[in-house]
């Protein structure tokens, strides 16, 4: 416990080193995805070498990265950016409208060079084992393209979060830190009074009561910030249908966690591995600690382009 304890803090340190200047310039969290990308390429390629599938590093790298000549689009083109500092005064000195001052075309541009992207590493993903195997390389084929989405598309959903929403870097942290006390919630529930099992085949550690624990410890995180931080940090003033409607989007973004943590869980159990490596002691390796933040990007993305859009 106490090396695991050890390693959260300075791991702790080290997301803050990304996440905190992020406030000045989205440009200083944007290294965070990269580092993301990387290792996750290695660790993943490692684990499904142990079920004797070899998957190209390079390739998986490249797919994690694929977020990339979208950012290079956005310095080129000359794009706005908001700083979160900058939207924050805006927010409350001016206008509470610049929240949702989307740029919809640009939004456009950004999917459009992902696609692109994605299409062309799929393609080649996809062609390069059925050419080399005949018809025995589908499967390998396949494996390939599902394998490089697992994480390429959660980096991309954190990389528009960061650059094509105003308020994005806050949703940002918001999906970062809601899988920390999501998992804490989960883990101390099921620890206390959790005894029948979630999903045994899975993850024999993991209880029914933890599940509703990280349900509960969600609703309190999102409430908390709702009434005591968002109101002083954006201006946004709340009533009864905004609680609602928070702790509805809680719930989802909670379970939508933990089923994050399960599917890696499954994917670990399938190659035979505790984790995907010891990079953090006591913790596991950068997969380890953002299984859950897949899902958290994906769906924060999503509700937000809900709400502005609809």
């Amino acid at each position: 416990m106490k090396t695991r304890v050890t390693t959260a803090i300075i791991f702790g340190l080290i997301m803050g080193i990304f996440i905190i200047p992020g406030y000045f310039s989205v440009h200083f969290t944007l290294p965070l995805l990269i580092i993301i990308g990387v290792l996750a390429s290695g660790e993943f390629s490692n684990a499904l070498r142990k079920i004797d599938l070899n998957f190209n590093r390079i390739n998986l790298m490249l797919y994690n990265l694929a977020f990339l000549p979208s950012f290079f689009y956005i310095l080129l083109s000359g794009n706005k950016v908001y700083s979160p500092q900058l939207v924050r005064s805006l927010a409350i000195g001016v206008s509470s409208e610049i929240l949702l001052d989307i740029d919809g075309i640009l939004l456009g541009k950004l999917l459009i060079i992902y696609t692109v992207v994605i299409l062309t590493l799929s393609l080649y993903s996809l062609f390069k084992p059925l050419f080399l195997q005949g018809a025995n390389g589908l499967r390998q084929g396949v494996l390939n393209i599902a394998a490089g989405l697992y994480v390429s598309l959660p980096l991309f959903a954190g990389f528009l979060l960061l650059y094509a929403l105003p308020i994005g870097w806050y949703l940002f942290v918001l999906a970062i830190t809601t899988p920390w006390v999501c998992d804490t919630a989960a883990l101390y529930c099921g620890m206390l009074w959790g005894k029948k099992k979630l999903a045994p085949l899975i993850s024999p550690n993991k209880t029914l009561v933890g599940f509703y624990g990280g349900i509960v410890g969600t609703i309190i995180m999102y409430i908390l910030l709702l009434v005591f931080l968002v109101p002083n940090l954006l201006g946004i003033e709340y009533n009864l249908a905004t609680l609602i409607f928070v702790t509805v989007i809680a719930v989802i973004i909670a379970i939508l966690t933990q089923i994050g943590d399960l599917l890696a869980s499954a994917i670990k159990r399938i190659c035979g591995i505790k984790d995907f490596s010891n990079l953090m002691p006591g913790h596991g390796g950068i997969m380890d600690r953002f299984d859950s933040t897949y899902f958290t990007f994906i769906s924060i993305l999503t509700i937000a382009l809900l709400v502005y859009f609809f």
